[in-house]
């Protein structure tokens, strides 16, 4: 079956949220993303699936958007061309069915620090920007090696 991309634009992240959140509640349909667009606050909503089920969540976002004010555009690609649904939608492994996934049969062992030079290990904590801290992004300050300093 052929896939279609649905875009809305509105004024504002808070109402593109909600928007998608109605489409997606009125059809079955794949949200892509959220996209900021250049000025006034307007974000764009991707959704991609089957043309109905698009156009439907298309029409129910566009009169939630206008009810509130703030629909900008909106419109259905029913058959887009090659390459325009892979630009669109995000990079990432291709969803497989349940039944043909292998058992995971992977044994766990415990992680050793890396060897070699301290200065080539991935950086954790962004305060510091020092491989040796432990500290973690979003992890309290205090717990920085040089959070004293």
């Amino acid at each position: 079956m052929k896939q279609s991309l649905g875009l809305l634009e509105v004024s504002g992240l808070a109402l593109a949220i909600n928007c998608a959140d109605v489409m997606a509640k009125a059809a079955s349909i794949t949200l892509v993303g959220l996209e900021k667009t250049n000025g006034s606050g307007w974000t764009v909503i991707k959704i991609t699936g089957d043309v109905a089920s698009v156009q439907s969540a298309i029409i129910t976002g566009a009169s939630f958007a206008d009810l509130q004010h703030g629909l900008v555009a909106h419109k259905v690609i029913a058959r887009p061309g090659e390459g325009i649904l892979s630009r669109a939608a995000p990079a990432g492994p291709a969803p497989t069915r349940e039944a043909d996934q292998q058992p995971d049969t992977e044994v766990v062992t415990e992680e050793s620090e890396p060897e070699g030079n301290p200065a080539d290990r991935e950086v954790s904590c962004n305060l510091c920007l020092d491989p040796a801290c432990s500290r973690q992004k979003g992890d309290p300050r205090s717990l920085c090696l040089h959070s004293g300093k």
